[in-house]
């Protein structure tokens, strides 16, 4: 008990003196500061006879500190500029000029749409005890939230397989079923979920 006492009573000894010393070196450098700024303020104004050269090198000199009310109030009464637009309003800039084509000229056909979406899901990676890799996909044709629903019918498919008529499983890897579209030989890797 009387150990924890004088630990106490030396730590306490030992925070007062750091306080101590931060609180001088605090007023040291404050006074060091009120110092220097005595310092610099007599020589930073011009004297009272050399006015005239001075205020050639203040660029603060050219302007007249008094104010002037009559001035203010002729400023305030003129008529304010009318807007040619509403400041909260953002408006498009014009879209540039469509090029002309010759008369008589058949217009550029539009760009094919784009081929939909493979709409197979990927469930899982299997593989028998023969060593034949099989995966679990879903056909998710009517759209609707990501991920397998009860609606959708579900395929256990081996390479080469074609499903529902409209894909052919290119590949099965554990990560990946490799899937190309019949109708549009567009080909996609659909990941595997771990």
């Amino acid at each position: 008990m009387k150990l924890k006492g004088h630990v106490e009573k030396w730590a306490g000894g030992v925070l007062g003196t750091v306080s101590a010393i931060l609180l001088l070196n605090l007023v040291l450098q404050f006074s060091g500061v009120r110092a220097a700024a005595r310092r610099l303020l007599p020589s930073a104004a011009p004297p009272a006879a050399d006015k005239g050269k001075a205020g050639a090198n203040d660029s603060l000199a050219q302007f007249d500190p008094a104010v002037r009310l009559d001035d203010l109030k002729r400023l305030d009464e003129r008529p304010l500029p009318e807007l040619s637009r509403n400041p909260f309003e953002f408006v498009l800039p014009p879209a540039p000029p469509k090029p002309e084509t010759a008369p008589g000229a058949a217009p550029t056909p539009a760009a094919p749409p784009p081929p939909p979406p493979i709409s197979l899901q990927p469930m899982g990676y299997l593989e028998d005890p023969t060593g034949q890799k099989m995966a679990s996909v879903c056909d998710q044709s009517a759209p609707g939230p990501q991920g397998c629903a009860a609606t959708d019918q579900v395929y256990l498919v081996h390479e080469g397989e074609t499903v529902a008529n409209k894909y052919k499983i290119l590949k099965i890897t554990t990560t990946a079923v490799t899937v190309e579209d019949v109708s549009t030989h567009q080909t996609a890797e659909l990941p595997v979920p771990q």
